[in-house]
């Protein structure tokens, strides 16, 4: 996120010609311009202009798709569902939303007001022990906002493609979201057995959708792992650290590092 500031007011101050603060960028191309390498300040200039081209576009197809995702599920609302599961899990109003699908869709959604979507799907296939526990799963979600976490962290990894660490680091806690979700039902539902039920009836019953706007899904992210954690919580799991995608991240950051230390050295 420091870095993507740095470069937003790098494009500010290149398109004003106004002084917005300390940044690093102005200082490398200013260093590399007075040492005659134009090179440089070229590359610097498009890697700058396509990485914010990418974060307006990546925040544009966002809002499209969060919009017309809302739109969806409005004219799918089932209205005493919602208003039934909402008093019984003590939600407010928007908190949560029960939709009329076959599907067995169960997420939180929304980057400011985040809401728990539920379908009819998923009711007839679960006991009221199941649904609970994937109620307060996705309660966790909602708690903490883990659309928007979820969505900055992809966001990044997406735009700073060229830091490839990024990707993995955001499939990581993606998946440790998921498993304090998991911890915080199992707290609240006082066993693990309900929640367990519920991801493998998810899993035998193949309908796990990817959508493009920023969502926690409850049956989605390293389903595996997540079973494995509920017999055995006291298991650790071995990361695979991504020993190329590090090699590369750290010749990007050390370039840049390079390049920021010149700068001081020879101001």
């Amino acid at each position: 996120m420091c870095l993507l500031t740095q470069m937003g007011l790098y494009v500010v101050q290149g398109i004003t010609g106004k002084s917005v603060g300390y940044n690093l960028f102005l200082h490398c191309t200013a260093l590399a311009a007075s040492l005659g390498l134009a090179w440089v300040v070229y590359v610097l200039d498009g890697v700058v202009v396509f990485t914010m081209l990418l974060l307006f576009w990546g925040a544009a197809k966002q809002i499209f798709y969060s919009l017309r995702a809302s739109g969806k599920l409005e004219r799918l609302h089932h209205e005493e569902l919602t208003a039934l599961l909402a008093e019984r899990y003590g939600l407010g109003p928007g908190e949560l939303q029960v939709v009329e699908h076959p599907d067995a869709i169960a997420l939180t959604m929304g980057l400011l007001r985040p809401r728990i979507v539920l379908s009819t799907g998923l009711l007839q296939m679960l006991e009221p022990g199941e649904l609970e526990a994937i109620v307060y799963h996705e309660q966790f979600h909602m708690k903490h906002r883990d659309p928007l976490k979820t969505m900055l962290m992809t966001g990044c990894a997406d735009i700073l493609w060229y830091i490839p660490i990024l990707r993995w680091n955001a499939r990581q806690y993606s998946a440790a979201r998921e498993v304090l979700a998991d911890a915080s039902a199992v707290r609240k539902t006082g066993e693990p057995v309900h929640l367990g039920s519920a991801l493998l009836k998810l899993l035998k019953r193949k309908q796990v959708h990817s959508y493009a706007f920023a969502y926690a899904s409850f049956a989605e992210t390293s389903i595996n792992y997540r079973i494995q954690q509920l017999i055995d919580p006291e298991a650790v799991q071995a990361l695979s650290f991504p020993l190329k995608r590090m090699m590369i991240s750290l010749k990007v950051t050390a370039a840049l590092t390079a390049m920021f230390l010149f700068e001081f050295l020879y101001l």
